[in-house]
């Protein structure tokens, strides 16, 4: 399958709000795979990723019209709506502490890397950029990111307040923003 252009999966976007089926098709068969990890790797459990993808998915379809390409690019508009169904369905799923070692870095640090490889919109130096921030830095925004873990579960999990967390993730995306557009 022919890999849809950014710009292009906007207008598939904008054909699904107006009812075309085979747009939407389209959009799926591009979209479903990234969209459908995030649930994964949100919910960690695949009957509820399964459930939360097809709601999601769902709502792609009923709510495409509001789609602003001035706003962000398409598939930032779908992972969002995807992150908010997954979310929505976590805290009834959280059922233990997500580990914060160095493992679990590097096995994030390695999913992130082969996503980047994958997908030509991602920097191809994505590690190298994650591998210089400070290991708090990363790992907070790795867990954010990856995992979906809210601001208060990463403090308490950290032992620091929220407002320490939430800086250490506006640093580190300023810093990944920074190195990856050199």
């Amino acid at each position: 399958m022919r890999q849809i252009p950014e710009d292009d999966l906007g207008q598939v976007l904008r054909s699904v709000a107006k009812g075309d089926r085979a747009a939407f098709r389209r959009l799926y068969e591009q979209a479903a795979p990234t969209l459908f990890g995030i649930c994964c790797r949100i919910l960690r459990d695949r009957n509820a990723a399964e459930d939360a993808f097809q709601e999601a998915m769902l709502r792609i379809w009923q709510k495409s019209y509001l789609y602003d390409p001035a706003k962000g690019g398409a598939m930032n508009w779908m992972v969002t709506v995807v992150r908010r169904v997954a979310l929505d369905r976590l805290p009834a799923r959280r059922t233990g502490p997500v580990s914060l070692t160095d493992e679990s870095v590097t096995a994030l640090v390695e999913a992130l890397s082969d996503q980047a490889s994958r997908d030509p919109g991602l920097a191809p130096d994505l590690r190298r950029c994650l591998g210089l921030l400070e290991q708090n830095y990363r790992q907070s925004v790795l867990l954010a990111y990856y995992y979906g873990l809210s601001y208060e579960e990463l403090a308490e999990h950290s032992s620091v307040p929220v407002g320490t967390i939430k800086t250490w993730i506006h640093r580190a995306v300023e810093k990944l923003q920074l190195c990856l557009s050199q």
